[in-house]
């Protein structure tokens, strides 16, 4: 929704009278629309029914300061973007917002010194045995801690077809 639309909004929420030139299914949509939101103050703020969380609406230029507030500030703390994003919708909304975030942490330079790095490790294929039992499978269940440190159970399980055996072992 560009910022002509919400203005639209807002006039139509003001006046209740649609402008003349939009087409029958544009005055619909903002109708829809408008159904969304509520001014109060002379501002404008949008309100979902199925949790009744109301939001600020931000203009553009609102809305790179309330990112950098969030992310960038150093009570931001350079959280990553969804953390960024639910701490900003919590409070905020702009059409668009989701993506706006997204592009905002990725242009943050200290967030791609310091953050997460991505691994593209090379797989590597199990091969696949022709003979009946050539493979057993072992999941380690949990580990419990008995009374001595030195006597340890291990519990796992191992298949073999259709059979499964739980075993305690001591270590």
């Amino acid at each position: 929704m560009e910022q002509s639309k919400i203005q639209q909004i807002k006039q139509y929420l003001q006046t209740l009278e649609l402008p003349k030139a939009l087409s029958t299914k544009e005055k619909k949509y903002l109708q829809r629309e408008a159904a969304k939101f509520t001014i109060y103050k002379d501002t404008l703020y949008r309100y979902n029914t199925e949790n009744g969380i109301i939001r600020k609406v931000l203009n553009k230029k609102e809305a790179v300061e309330i990112m950098y507030a969030y992310h960038q500030h150093p009570l931001g703390g350079h959280m990553a973007y969804n953390n960024t994003l639910h701490k900003i919708a919590a409070r905020y909304y702009w059409d668009g917002m989701a993506q706006e975030i997204l592009e905002y942490v990725k242009r943050c330079h200290q967030c791609q010194l310091h953050g997460k790095k991505t691994l593209n490790e090379e797989l590597y294929p199990v091969p696949v045995s022709v003979k009946p039992f050539d493979r057993i499978a072992l999941d380690i269940k949990h580990q419990d801690q008995c009374a001595s440190k030195q006597q340890q159970k291990l519990h796992y399980s191992y298949t073999k077809k259709l059979y499964v055996a739980m075993v305690a072992l001591q270590l």
